[in-house]
């Protein structure tokens, strides 16, 4: 049996708050939007930095000079500022992992890697990875599905280039979750410029009814994104069952459709001979399932798309990375 999500997410919050005041000695409470102050907030000067101070000690500047190089990243408007920002974690995770010189092994050994996965490319990205990836060679500033601003648009988490058994440049797209309870979701479905019709359709049109006629879906009409575009190259995809009614993608399955979207085309345009995306979340969060199986009929168990759980990776690398797997399980998973 497990935990409710309310119990889920104090868990995570209690051991982060936990590091926060007795490592960081952080004992003051942040403010949100509305005035409240909050424990699982960080007050200024923290909440205003530009290298979150809930960045693991062994990495800070390793991040410092990724934002210095081109493939830096844009933060979240909570990574500095909430203890259980699902993007510092993400490089808690990744980043100490991917800088180690047997990130190869720990990833192999983890078994989480895409099937056809033999070694990172050093020689890509900044020494084969980088965060919030989207392409913005092939179809300028806007990226491959149109949707780029600099507010908005489809990013993946961590992007991870590599070779495969041929030899092949290929790439695993990473979505990183830690206490969210749902993807995503169609941010058109929730606009308040939608018309009352225009809503009408994302309830009673499914994905035939917008494929005949893709101004039916309001990013495609009023926005011009390319995700019904790039659908018609790559229907047969989705073509498993969707037990619900209307677009499947106005709920969470939206930010899964996306990414998958992206993976489909780049491998489409050749940029990649292989490229797999998967998810990956905190080993308590079971609340992201029922989409993710969703997805998965909706998509035929398609191998392109996968989850697996955070702590798989930090078990495999308490070989390798001993004082940061400790601390990972510490601090995220509450495991002294």
């Amino acid at each position: 049996m497990h935990m409710s999500y309310n119990d889920f997410q104090q868990k995570v919050y209690s051991s982060l708050i936990k590091y926060k005041k007795e490592y960081l000695k952080i004992e003051g409470k942040g403010v949100s939007a509305r005035g409240v102050y909050h424990d699982c907030l960080l007050p200024e000067p923290y909440c205003n930095a530009k290298i979150p101070v809930m960045l693991y000690d062994g990495i800070k500047t390793i991040v410092e000079d990724i934002q210095k190089s081109k493939f830096a990243y844009k933060p979240h408007l909570a990574a500095s500022v909430h203890v259980a920002s699902s993007q510092t974690a993400c490089i808690n995770l990744f980043v100490p992992i991917l800088e180690c010189e047997s990130a190869d092994q720990i990833l192999l050994q983890s078994g989480v890697v895409p099937k056809d996965f033999v070694y990172i490319d050093r020689e890509q990205f900044r020494k084969g990875y980088c965060f919030e990836y989207w392409d913005s060679s092939l179809e300028g500033t806007k990226g491959l599905l149109g949707d780029h601003s600099p507010h908005a648009g489809t990013d993946s988490d961590v992007a991870i280039a590599y070779r495969n058994k041929d030899n092949k440049l290929c790439l695993w797209l990473i979505e990183h979750k830690l206490t969210e309870q749902e993807f995503t979701t169609c941010g058109g479905h929730r606009s308040k410029g939608i018309s009352d019709s225009q809503k009408a359709c994302c309830t009673s049109c499914g994905i035939e009814e917008i494929m005949e006629n893709h101004n039916k879906c309001y990013y495609h009409e009023h926005c011009d994104y390319n995700y019904w575009k790039i659908m018609d190259k790559h229907s047969t995809f989705f073509t498993g069952k969707y037990e619900g009614y209307g677009c499947p993608f106005r709920g969470g399955m939206n930010q899964l459709w996306r990414n998958q979207l992206l993976a489909l085309e780049l491998e489409n345009r050749g940029v990649f001979a292989e490229v797999y995306f998967s998810v990956v979340s905190h080993p308590e969060n079971y609340f992201l399932d029922k989409t993710i199986n969703e997805f998965r009929v909706l998509i035929n168990n398609s191998p392109k798309f996968y989850e697996f759980k955070s702590n798989v990776l930090v078990d495999k690398a308490m070989k390798y990375l001993p004082d940061w797997a400790c601390w990972y399980k510490k601090v995220y998973l509450g495991i002294e």
